[in-house]
């Protein structure tokens, strides 16, 4: 599989869970009402997506690939759950 894809599909999912989780503490669902719990959630994923993306992929992959194929479907994946999420429960 090429590693634009691996890459994506990870970050993608790893955004609907950042997501969930920030749309579950905006909202209050577990008792915490806190939207920079939330935002913190999403740094720290990101995080480790970026500092993980080589281990993932088999070529070397440079600063503008990385954040090509994984900040930014993740950022744009993580907002919108999260604004769904927020509007919606």
């Amino acid at each position: 599989m090429d590693d634009t894809i691996k890459l994506t599909s990870i970050s993608v999912v790893c955004g609907l869970i950042a997501g969930v989780i920030s749309g579950i503490f905006s909202v209050g669902l577990l008792g915490l009402t806190n939207d920079f719990v939330g935002l913190l959630v999403g740094i720290i994923i990101i995080y480790v997506l970026f500092k993980s993306a080589d281990k993932v992929a088999v070529e070397e992959l440079g600063t503008s690939q990385k954040i090509w194929d994984c900040i930014l479907p993740f950022f744009f994946t993580w907002v919108i759950v999260w604004i769904l999420i927020n509007n919606y429960l």
